[in-house]
């Protein structure tokens, strides 16, 4: 009985005239504006009991929001006629629009003064931004060229710059508009002294003069400060960057810039647990330690243990040019690599210069002394190498909420040649991901690995050089490096050659969890007339805290029954 009574209480509500609101209608808009301009008009408490006055307000507040709405569209002199009536029930306010002919932009006068005349960034707004003479002027084309041309001026230094006119002048009669704007810049500022201010007797200051960008006197720029700031957080060293720029005193036509460096912990340890189907399960452990001495010098120290993998791995790192980011690496390397395919014992060491390269790259030149015993098919022996290589990398990491576009790219040549290796060889490898959004919820994967290697005999090449297909991250469906070509026992002995594919389809189904179809194809050969192997399957993604976790299961095409799990962390892009 009490909920028909609460059920009853609305309809009350409603159809008191204290309470209940006159309704407008509007003929000669679209339906959308014009539920958008009587949702934009207050109604000022107005009622079906409001006085006349009240009532004649909101009809006029309707009237200017019209106005204001269609002068956004480019019409300046619409006939408006509003008729406002009461009823025995409630106001009736009926309105009629006749939009008439656009204004349109008649004559368009700017001009760029001061030292920013000459400056061809400007040229470039104008270009962008100028609206066209002739067409339908909109307000927000206007304010869209005032603003671009304010922050390029900002970007660019020029500091003290304004607009000395800005007219807009609207003839509605005429069914024109005449705009006039004069932007001066001012001088344009230049870079005074950059203080790095960080705890002392941690880093030198000739370690810290690397990171100077710019000179004093060098034209001063937002985009060199923004880069400064993300080359001091991409170092390694520091757990707060704070640039700031001193441009309240500036009366010498210089900009000083206060940087205050905020060091990570010295020394860092961590591990942790994990489980994938290629390894099995894994215990990670690191030791870093940031800053050696006052140099900026590094050093790490990592240990990857599994049933398939036994890797302990050292490097030590130092920083060289100043202004680039660029860094000479020493490492040493022990490992043990135990799948059913091959079983290898490797020692190594190398050292690496890794800098900037073009197209916003990465650059990698190295030189490796390498001792590898090994044992695949019916090849059992130990190869000795000492390997120059270069290599070139470039990752645009997608964000996995929204969805973005990423990609990767990853390229190498490396090779040896006797007498100095026990073989002779020359590899290259090539690597490419993409991920792209298909709306808000989904994305589309493709992955692609492409290698090949010269040498006059594949028996003395070692398990590391050689090619093998299969697992959680080549091709799911089959074992780790379960694919390649056979010896005359069935052996996998792996391949000169490489060739992979992978597409894959994800859709967010709730929170932070998502379904995914995919087909991966290819294989690792000797000549590219061999056959290929698929797999096709479905998986499970879960963003935790730790990172992406997959679980797909997939089923190899050349097998009528078999069905393999995959488990992993880490998204199937890296």
């Amino acid at each position: 009985m009490l909920f028909r009574y609460l059920l009853i209480i609305p309809a009350l509500l409603v159809a008191s005239p204290s309470l209940a609101r006159p309704v407008a209608t509007i003929d000669g808009l679209s339906n959308d504006l014009a539920a958008r301009v009587i949702e934009r008009t207050p109604h000022n408490g107005i009622r079906c009991d409001s006085p006349r006055w009240v009532a004649r307000t909101w009809s006029r507040d309707l009237e200017d929001e019209i106005r204001r709405s269609l002068r956004a569209r480019s019409f300046y002199a619409p006939q408006i006629d509003s008729q406002l009536e009461r009823d025995d029930a409630c106001w009736q306010l009926s309105v009629k629009v006749e939009r008439g002919e656009a204004t349109v932009l008649r004559d368009f006068d700017v001009t760029v003064t001061g030292e920013g005349g000459d400056d061809p960034a400007f040229a470039a707004a104008l270009d962008n931004l100028r609206p066209t003479v002739g067409r339908p002027f909109r307000e927000y084309a206007h304010e869209a060229l005032k603003r671009g041309l304010r922050r390029v001026a900002l970007e660019r230094g020029y500091l003290d710059s304004r607009f000395a006119t800005a007219r807009v002048d609207v003839y509605p009669e005429e069914l024109a508009a005449d705009v006039t704007l004069e932007f001066t810049t001012g001088i344009r500022y230049r870079f005074g002294d950059t203080r790095f201010n960080v705890e002392p007797d941690k880093l030198g200051d000739e370690m810290l003069e690397r990171f100077r960008l710019f000179e004093p006197g060098e034209h001063y720029s937002n985009q060199d400060v923004e880069r400064l700031r993300r080359r001091l957080l991409q170092a390694g060293y520091f757990e707060s960057v704070d640039v700031a720029p001193q441009t309240e005193v500036r009366a010498d036509g210089s900009i000083d810039l206060d940087v205050d460096l905020g060091l990570r912990p010295r020394h860092e340890f961590s591990g942790g647990f994990g489980f994938a189907t290629d390894f099995g399960p894994r215990v990670k452990g690191a030791y870093e330690n940031r800053y050696l001495n006052r140099r900026g010098h590094q050093g790490a120290v990592r240990l990857n243990l599994s049933p398939v993998l036994q890797e302990l791995y050292s490097d030590y790192r130092m920083p060289l040019r100043r202004g680039d980011d660029a860094w000479l690496v020493m490492d040493a390397t022990v490992s043990r690599e135990d799948t059913d395919s091959a079983e290898s014992i490797t020692q190594a060491v190398g050292i690496r210069r890794v800098r900037s390269g073009p197209w916003g790259t990465r650059l990698t030149e190295s030189l490796n002394l390498q001792r590898e015993d090994f044992d695949v098919a019916s090849d059992d022996d130990v190869a000795i190498l000492l390997m120059p290589g270069i290599a070139i990398s470039k990752t645009r990491q997608p964000r996995p909420r929204p969805r973005a576009r990423g990609g990767r790219r990853d390229g190498q040549v490396r090779g040896a040649a006797a007498p100095l290796a026990s073989t002779s060889f020359l590899q290259f490898y090539g690597r490419g991901a993409l991920a792209l959004p298909l709306g808000e919820r989904a994305r589309a994967v493709g992955r692609v690995e492409l290698g090949t290697t010269v040498a006059s005999s594949l028996s003395k090449l070692p398990t590391s050089i050689r090619y093998f297909a299969g697992g959680d991250r080549s091709i799911r469906g089959y074992k780790l490096d379960a694919l390649g070509p056979t010896d005359s026992e069935g052996e996998v002995s792996g391949g000169r050659h490489l060739a992979v594919a992978s597409i894959e389809l994800e859709q967010a189904v709730r929170g932070n969890w998502s379904v995914a179809v995919f087909a991966d194809t290819g294989g690792a050969f000797n000549t590219f007339s061999e056959s290929v192997s698929s797999g096709v399957g479905v998986g499970v993604r879960w963003l935790s805290p730790v990172g992406p976790i997959r679980l797909d299961v997939a089923h190899p095409l050349d097998d009528d029954r078999s069905v393999r799990l995959h488990i992993g962390v880490g998204s199937n892009f890296q």
